[in-house]
């Protein structure tokens, strides 16, 4: 088993602190979703990350650890849990802003620009050891996958509401 770190140290901090903020700003958001759709929307980002996490980043495959060490921690599954507000303000701001159109493309290309920013600083706190040659740069496609499927599922879910 690989160690990187025994230390309460910058990766955990950031996990907390992005934890408590982006769940305040949740929380202080106007509300523009019905319930159980924010939840909706919230635990996709939630799920897609754990399929993803346990799916290429444990064996055959193996690209990557997230946090201090290769074993799963409480940590591991914090850092999880702040997927659901990223999830949730893309597909709020894709409302508020009324995108639509060529838009939509141009929308789904920053937001996958921005958790890729956001990827390069969790990788600089040791948040994730890429390994077996893995590459940031892989994970823009699946950014833009993720990203454009919670855009199917918002559609979804506005078709059967009205």
């Amino acid at each position: 088993m690989k160690v990187y770190e025994h230390a309460f140290n910058e990766n955990e901090w950031f996990i907390i602190g992005s934890l408590i903020g982006l769940h305040a700003a949740v929380w202080l958001a106007p509300k523009i979703f019905r319930k159980l759709e924010a939840i909706a929307f919230y635990f996709f980002g939630v799920n897609t990350v754990l399929f993803f996490d346990h799916t290429i980043s444990v064996k055959p495959w193996d690209f990557y650890d997230v946090n201090d060490d290769s074993s799963y921690q409480f940590i591991d599954f914090l850092s999880y849990i702040s997927y659901g507000p990223y999830s949730y303000f893309f597909i709020y701001f894709y409302v508020k802003l009324r995108i639509s159109g060529k838009r939509t493309v141009l929308y789904i290309v920053l937001w996958s620009a921005i958790s890729v920013l956001m990827e390069w600083i969790g990788l600089k706190l040791g948040m994730m050891h890429y390994d077996k040659g893995y590459e940031m740069k892989w994970s823009f496609p699946i950014y833009l996958f993720v990203q454009s499927m919670l855009l199917v599922f918002y559609h979804l879910v506005k078709k059967k509401k009205s």
